[in-house]
Order: structure tokens, then C-alpha cells, then sequence
């Protein structure tokens, strides 16, 4: 009997150990290297109501690791601190490179060159014809923004793009799918059409949601796309925005980012709500304030009114996503002073998240708080304008908010 029972507590054991050495865990900030600045025991995912704040997205991870789901999709947010991607590119590479999860896709791009703006540091973008951007940051103007908030407009008909994920980075991208955003039913749109060795290939179908989806024959490393016109009503062609897909099980995080962006700019979009929907999100990571901080004469109720307003959008989009706010970070105004809003915008972020059941990534006060951005420049992690961070310092970022997020899903595993 005492043998059953210890072969029983031997198996178990055994069984255990198998499981948890299965599942992903935190490795990348656990040597605390800036531990005399960085708040290491702050790095945590604040979760107000246990059942409900990341049920969306703990569900949709534990299918993707039960093989009872094959994507896994997040989706970032935010300004310019998204649309260079260096630390939304580390976050998406750890995802993507964890066995447990996979390799699910590169995920929305817009090719911000077209629109006379920087492009992602890892997308290679090239195009013919001449094209004229629009950003929703500019208040004044209103255009047929897509989830990315900006758009790209041609009246060249023989005008074409090309978006190369692979060149620039060393994780593989295979391109097996395409969405191009634009307004299907504009009849003044020429007609887009993806470039093959056999030709020009129309698309495998359109959606209500405001795309043109390809259906590529074999994966590719990059695509093409050549504009068409057949009918005199057609005279341009405005793109919104473009998702890069595989048929891979796996993360797929999609970065959508603006220079310059508030939440205000994104509540302007009028295509967020379809676009989004049409990335089917199981996280919608939202990283915006500070632009809207970035005053000394900061209206904290009005960023709170707006930043609710856009988490209430999104859940229009998308009624099931969770929904993770993360603070702006310490940064300086002109002259090195720095800035004491982002105090007041990190406070109503975490009256929101209990009001409106969204998660919290306390970035400022794992910076170190009030001040830290100064640690953080001495260090080579901020850049000298005290607001960006060098590529060392997003790494760090990326690898800090991955870190949280990974401890969460493992406490969610185990029950903790």
C-alpha cells in the first residue's frame, strides 16, 4: 500500500514538474541589471477583478497552448513610441519566439513612408507614384483614417507598393494571407491587385469591414500590389492600412502607432471600429498619454473623459477583448524639467482601470518614478529629449512588459 502510494506521489510529481517546465515564464529581466533605478518588484500586470479583467485573453492563450486555437492576436496602440516599433518589435519577438506560443505573424503595418513619415526600423517599404499622406495628429483636417491613423493617397493609376517584413529583421516572417484596408465601396478607388510571377491576382474576396483580402498561392518573403483602373469614375486610390498574415499557430501582435498621437487623434479615426473588429483581438494593449501629458497645463478629467471614450470604442469593435492600459513613462519638458502631469495621467489610468475593468502596466513607476528618466539618459536608455528611449532602452522596455505579462499568464496557469 505505502508502495502504491509513493509510485501515485512519484507520477504525479512527475506529471507536475512536465507541466510547469511547459509553461512560459519570465527570463529576461531576471537579472535585475538597472535594479538601482528600475522597480523590478513593480513590474507586474495590475489586474482590478480577478474573473473578468484578462478573461478574454487568458482563455485565448490557453487554447493556443491546448492546440484548441490557432492564433493568438494583440494589439498595441499607441504614438510615437509604437510606430518605430522597437519596443513593440521586442515584445512581438519574445511572443514569437517562445515555443509555447509560436510564431503567429507580423500583423497590421502601415507603410508610414507613402504618408511622408518614418517607417517601422524592422519594415522595408517601396513605392512608384506620387502620394499624399494624412495624419489624424493634424486636427484641422479630417480624411478616411484607418485603424492606423493615417492614410496614403495617389491618383497615379499606375502606381504600385511593396512591404518587405524579412529584410530588416532576424525573426521570419512568411506572408500568407494580406489584408489592404481602403474603402471597398468608393467607386472613385481604382482597384488594387497583388503582383505575381504569373501576373496581376484580384483578390480572393472583399469584406464589409474595409478590405481587400489576397490569398497568396505559396508564402512569400514580401509583397507587391499594382493599382488598376478599368472605369472613368475612377480617378484615386487612398490605403488605411495593411495586415500581414500567416497560417502559423501562434501570437500575432500588431503594433499601430502615430508620432505625435493623443487619444484624441485616435477618437478622430472613423474606420476603428471595423478595422479592429477585423483583427479579431484577444488583447488590445493601449499605449497613449504622453502627448497628451505633455503640458504643464495638463487636463487629467478630460484625458480621463477621452482615453474612456476610446476604451469604449474599442469595446464596440471588439465586446470580448481585454483591454490593458500602460502608464505613460517619466519624461522631461523642453529644458530638462521634468514633467509633472504624467503623475496625474498614471492616476486616472488606474481609476479607469477599476471603473472600466482594464488591466494596468505601471511603466512610470518601474521606470523609478518621478525623475527616473534622468537614471534613464545617464544609462544610454533615454534619448536626450527625455521623452523617447534609445534602442537599448525600448529593448529594456519590451523585455519588462513582456516579463509582466508572462508572470500573469503563469499565475493564471497555476492558479495563483
Amino acid at each position: 500500500m505505502h508502495y502504491l502510494i509513493s509510485l501515485y506521489i512519484s507520477i504525479w510529481s512527475s506529471f507536475a514538474y512536465n507541466y510547469i517546465e511547459q509553461l512560459p515564464k519570465p527570463r529576461y529581466t531576471a537579472q535585475q541589471e538597472y535594479r538601482q533605478f528600475v522597480r523590478y518588484q513593480e513590474n507586474r500586470i495590475w489586474i482590478p477583478y480577478p474573473k473578468s479583467t484578462f478573461q478574454q485573453y487568458h482563455q485565448a492563450l490557453d487554447a493556443l497552448l491546448d492546440n484548441r486555437q490557432a492564433k493568438v492576436n494583440i494589439v498595441h496602440i499607441g504614438d510615437s513610441h509604437i510606430q518605430a516599433d522597437f519596443w513593440s518589435h521586442q515584445v512581438r519577438q519574445h511572443f514569437q519566439e517562445e515555443r509555447s506560443f509560436g510564431n503567429g505573424g507580423r500583423g497590421y503595418v502601415f507603410p508610414y513612408s507613402m504618408a511622408k513619415a518614418h517607417d517601422p526600423f524592422n519594415l522595408k517599404v517601396n513605392y512608384t507614384g506620387l502620394w499624399q499622406g494624412c495624419k489624424s495628429i493634424q486636427l484641422s483636417r479630417t480624411c478616411s483614417w484607418g485603424l492606423g491613423g493615417m492614410t496614403a493617397t495617389t491618383t497615379d493609376s499606375l502606381a504600385s507598393f511593396t512591404i518587405d517584413p524579412n529584410s530588416r529583421t532576424a525573426q521570419a516572417y512568411p506572408i500568407s494571407r494580406v489584408k489592404v484596408y481602403y474603402n471597398v465601396r468608393e467607386p472613385k478607388n481604382y482597384f488594387v491587385n497583388l503582383v505575381t510571377e504569373n501576373g496581376l491576382q484580384a483578390p480572393c474576396a472583399l469584406s464589409a469591414d474595409g478590405y481587400a483580402e489576397f490569398c497568396l498561392p505559396s508564402p512569400q518573403e514580401k509583397v507587391t500590389f499594382r493599382l488598376e483602373k478599368r472605369f472613368p469614375t475612377q480617378s484615386e486610390f487612398t490605403l488605411e492600412g495593411i495586415s500581414l498574415e500567416n497560417d502559423q499557430r501562434g501570437v500575432q501582435y500588431h503594433a499601430v502607432g502615430v508620432n505625435g498621437a493623443t487619444v484624441l487623434s485616435y477618437l478622430k479615426v472613423p474606420n476603428l471600429e471595423p478595422q479592429l473588429h477585423s483583427l479579431s483581438p484577444d488583447l488590445v494593449i493601449i499605449s497613449l498619454g504622453t502627448n497628451d501629458a505633455y503640458t504643464t497645463q495638463f487636463d487629467a478629467e478630460a484625458y480621463k473623459r477621452n482615453l474612456s471614450r476610446l476604451i469604449s470604442r474599442i469595446r464596440m469593435a471588439a465586446p470580448r477583448t481585454s483591454v490593458l492600459i500602460t502608464t505613460p513613462g517619466d519624461c522631461g519638458l523642453p529644458g530638462g524639467i521634468i514633467n509633472p502631469s504624467n503623475q496625474a495621467a498614471r492616476q486616472k489610468i488606474f481609476e479607469l482601470g477599476e471603473e472600466m475593468d482594464c488591466a494596468v502596466w505601471d511603466l512610470y513607476m518601474v521606470m523609478g518614478g518621478y525623475g527616473s528618466v534622468k537614471r534613464w539618459l545617464k544609462e544610454g536608455l533615454s534619448a536626450g529629449d527625455l521623452v523617447h528611449l534609445t534602442g537599448k532602452g525600448y529593448r529594456l522596455q519590451g523585455d519588462l512588459l513582456y516579463d509582466a505579462l508572462v508572470q500573469d499568464y503563469l499565475n493564471h496557469r497555476l492558479g495563483q
